[in-house]
């Protein structure tokens, strides 16, 4: 009975003191510097209009997801909020790329901006899904693709995202990539409370 009891005081002692271990925003870590961005002058490609680029400046985003990183979280991957993607595709909303009704999407019907996510990334571990959060896509070549999850990919995939395009020939020469994945949070401005 002693010995199942250490066990049981060994394992509890683990559990308390190994998140704590792991996290990489320990005072004595740079953890800001393991995911963040390098400020400069990207080219943004949104998704809804044929080709068209924008520039914009990444600072406010490394701004947004600083202040967010601040926030605790007890997931380590979810804290930092930068996924690395396996596979980055393009589709359309066609019963050959998706199923017999292409125009109906996981969270409702198809819209602009729309990204599909795998479905590990799609769904949180307590249950509940990712409908309606904004997501930058950043490619290895510096463009930002800006959207909206609205939808999941099959289950084979991991770690990918599916982005949808007006034209076949659009998501054909969108080709495969490997980007990483930031969840954009709204910064809510702060009341006084007056």
């Amino acid at each position: 009975m002693i010995k199942s009891l250490s066990a049981g005081m060994g394992v509890a002692l683990m559990a308390l003191l190994l998140p704590n271990a792991l996290a990489l925003n320990s005072s004595g870590l740079p953890a800001g510097m393991l995911t963040q961005l390098t400020p400069k002058t990207a080219i943004v490609m949104n998704p809804s209009q044929s080709g068209s680029l924008e520039k914009t400046s990444d600072q406010d985003s490394n701004t947004r997801n600083e202040s967010t990183a601040a926030q605790g979280d007890s997931a380590l991957i979810i804290h930092h909020q930068v996924f690395y993607l396996r596979r980055v595709t393009a589709y359309n909303a066609l019963p050959s790329q998706t199923n017999s009704n292409p125009g109906i999407s996981a969270c409702g019907p198809t819209r602009p901006d729309q990204i599909a996510l795998s479905p590990d990334l799609f769904f949180r571990s307590n249950g509940s899904n990712r409908c309606g959060e904004k997501i930058n896509i950043v490619l290895s070549s510096g463009k930002i693709i800006h959207g909206i999850v609205w939808d999941t990919m099959n289950p084979r995939y991991h770690m990918a995202a599916d982005i949808l395009m007006g034209s076949v020939q659009q998501a054909m020469d969108f080709g495969v990539r490997k980007a990483r994945l930031r969840f954009v949070h709204s910064s809510k401005p702060a009341t006084s409370g007056v």
